[in-house]
């Protein structure tokens, strides 16, 4: 079962991406989904992990990127089992 605050994130879509000249709508979907990732308690459930996981854009989203995959890794089973979306995410960003 997914929580609603997780939910709420989820129907978010892909993170916003860096690229692009930043403006005030980017700023604002940067926040907003910052806001909603800080309202979800921890840990979070494998199922949880694996719907957020796929939230994931190109890169870092100016750090809430991050914030998602740490959150991610609070579920149970993530060490072994890490979504695959995440373990993709994060292995483009440290082969770069």
């Amino acid at each position: 079962m997914i929580r609603p605050e997780v939910a709420d994130f989820t129907a978010l879509g892909k993170l916003p991406s860096e690229d692009g000249e930043p403006d005030e709508a980017l700023e604002e979907a940067v926040e907003h989904a910052g806001a909603l990732l800080d309202l979800i308690e921890r840990p979070v459930t494998d199922e949880e992990a694996h719907a957020l996981a796929d939230c994931f854009g190109d890169d870092e989203c100016f750090g809430v990127a991050w914030v998602l995959l740490h959150l991610i890794e609070t579920a149970p089973h993530a060490r072994e089992d890490r979504p695959e979306a995440a373990r993709r995410w994060r292995d483009g960003l440290t082969s770069q």
